[in-house]
């Protein structure tokens, strides 16, 4: 049996047997739905939703073409990324590639280093919220930039291997209203704390079930959904810094699958893995280095 469809298969089992361990024990499915809910209403939501709405309006504003034909579309698609966190970066370099203004292997390039955490994120949830100081949020957010950017040059010489990258002109489009950003900002966070909530709930199934220590738990966590992680993360007393940069690199499953559904049909999700991988293990390294 091929390798691909052996872990299909176990993947498949897996699936059946969390589901039916989740339907014999509702209590802990309760519990641990109304645990992420509380998360997601309690930390995710208010460290997370103004800067998404505002940061819509800004990357739409006259000003940002003026800085988009100074630095480059790159840049803008990595800012943007940066001010809304995964999957905008996907979002915009599908939306470029669709109205023609870049080519596919361009967009996939794009896609491989600007889906990262929100700065908002960063500093206001895992630094002022988690860690009790924004100076480590602020911390985190520069190691993840420095990370995305050595993926970036790593990415470029996989992708574009005997050329130089080439350079289009960024367009920002029509202008979008306080109405208009709210509403998208709105059904973004729907999406964000639909995947946060259906991973901690798995992660909390898995975790009654596997004999983890608490750094194996939030290891775990950090794989399925990258806010648990962080939250399990800042618990430990030891590591801590390292697994919330392995949750915050890697992003976790859910956004892979957020990133998987923006892409399907359009772009390959392969450049995104590996930019993500290089990317994780270039946070975690300087982490413990800094």
């Amino acid at each position: 049996m091929r390798p691909r469809r052996l872990f299909s298969r176990l993947l498949d089992i897996a699936l059946i047997f969390l589901f039916v361990y989740l339907l014999v024990i509702p209590e802990k499915t309760t519990e641990f739905t109304r645990e992420a809910l509380s998360f997601c209403a309690g930390s995710l939501i208010p460290s997370l939703f103004a800067c998404m709405v505002l940061a819509k309006c800004v990357v739409t504003l006259p000003i940002t073409d003026r800085i988009a034909s100074r630095l480059g579309v790159g840049s803008v698609v990595f800012t943007i990324g940066l001010l809304c966190g995964a999957p905008i970066g996907a979002k915009l370099a599908v939306s470029l590639y669709e109205s023609g203004r870049i080519d596919r292997r361009y967009a996939e390039y794009l896609v491989s280093f600007c889906n990262n955490a929100s700065a908002s994120f960063l500093v206001g949830f895992v630094g002022a919220e988690l860690f009790g100081s924004v100076a480590v949020g602020i911390r985190l957010l520069l190691i993840q930039m420095i990370s995305a950017l050595v993926a970036a040059t790593v990415m470029r010489f996989v992708i574009y291997p005997k050329g130089l990258l080439p350079k289009f002109k960024y367009d920002s489009g029509e202008r979008v209203g306080l109405r208009e950003s709210i509403a998208d900002g709105a059904a973004t966070m729907i999406n964000i704390c639909a995947c946060a909530v259906f991973f901690i709930v798995i992660g909390g199934a898995l975790s009654s079930l596997l004999p983890l220590d608490p750094i194996g738990d939030s290891v775990m966590r950090s794989l399925l959904e990258f806010s648990s992680g962080c939250a399990a993360a800042s618990r430990l007393t030891s590591n801590a810094y390292a697994v919330t940069s392995l949750a915050i690199g890697c992003g976790g499953l859910s956004v892979a699958m957020q990133v998987k559904s923006v892409v399907a049909g359009r772009l390959s999700i392969k450049p995104y893995l590996s930019g993500k991988l290089i990317s994780c293990g270039v946070m975690m390294l300087l982490t413990i280095l800094s």
